[in-house]
């Protein structure tokens, strides 16, 4: 059977950051000239885009022997991610323009990503190939994939709605740890000698849209229910095609085993 030809990691981080910002402005875009925040699942998708581009790299890492260190390389990402975020979104409040926040963010998260890239391979010498670039795209991912489910949760990403409606209410914690796990559970889960890109991508899929519901849910406490009704529904039905997909590409992956009878008493 001819090999399948991986996605190239550059092509995921190109789709992750124009698809995911794309998402995230439309989101919030549309929610302030229509004055709704039934737009708010757009959110999702932008993080879901950056969660695949996310995974991807996390998996590019840390097929290099560390697999044990997925959850904490994850950790990493997300609180670099977090500290870009919130600086980028503070900016864009500075200068009084939104819209400069998200890309504020991003290019902060990827520099920042580029530092402790460097100090990684050159100062803790894990000497990794993929560890410089992949540091700077799981940064970059995680910021993304953070103000997506912000805009989820909270119908908007400007500095002030984030500290007041997801820092002061205590919702950072979830959005840190489940805006996590689907960017570094893939992985984890797959990992071994028939770890295949497709499929592992396909479940960061389905954990993703396991996130959106969550925060489809918590979006009550922050805006309304029918907004989060929207979220909610829209992300089990994908949820639900994005399961069967998985389930489809494990069984696809699956080693047959021969039944062989019960194992003799004694040895011949």
């Amino acid at each position: 059977m001819t090999e399948v030809k991986e996605y190239d990691w550059n092509m995921l981080a190109g789709i992750g950051i124009i698809g995911g910002l794309i998402f995230i402005y439309a989101a919030y875009a549309l929610n302030t000239m229509m004055n709704v925040t039934y737009f708010s699942f757009l959110g999702a998708v932008g993080a879901i885009l950056a969660v695949v581009w996310g995974a991807d790299a996390v998996r590019r890492i840390c097929k290099y022997g560390i697999g044990t260190g997925v959850p904490s390389i994850g950790m990493l990402a997300f609180g670099m991610g977090l500290l870009a975020t919130l600086l980028g979104l503070k900016i864009g409040d500075y200068v009084g323009v939104v819209y400069v926040g998200p890309v504020a963010a991003l290019v902060i998260a990827l520099i920042q990503g580029a530092i402790i890239g460097y100090l990684a391979n050159a100062v803790l010498k894990m000497k990794i190939p993929t560890m410089q670039l992949g540091m700077i795209f799981i940064a970059g991912a995680a910021s993304i994939i953070l103000m997506g489910f912000t805009v989820t949760m909270a119908g908007t990403f400007t500095y002030g709605d984030m500290i007041a409606k997801v820092f002061n209410t205590g919702f950072i914690a979830p959005l840190f740890m489940i805006g996590a796990l689907p960017m570094l559970h893939p992985f984890n889960a797959c990992l071994g000698p028939d770890e295949d890109q497709r499929r592992t991508l396909t479940l960061a899929v389905e954990a993703s849209l396991l996130s959106t519901i969550m925060f489809g849910i918590f979006s009550i406490a922050l805006i309304n229910v029918v907004s989060s009704a929207i979220t909610v529904v829209l992300g089990l039905i994908a949820w639900a095609y994005a399961y069967l997909a998985y389930f489809k590409k494990v069984k696809e992956s699956g080693v047959p085993v021969v039944g062989t009878g019960l194992l003799p008493k004694k040895e011949a």
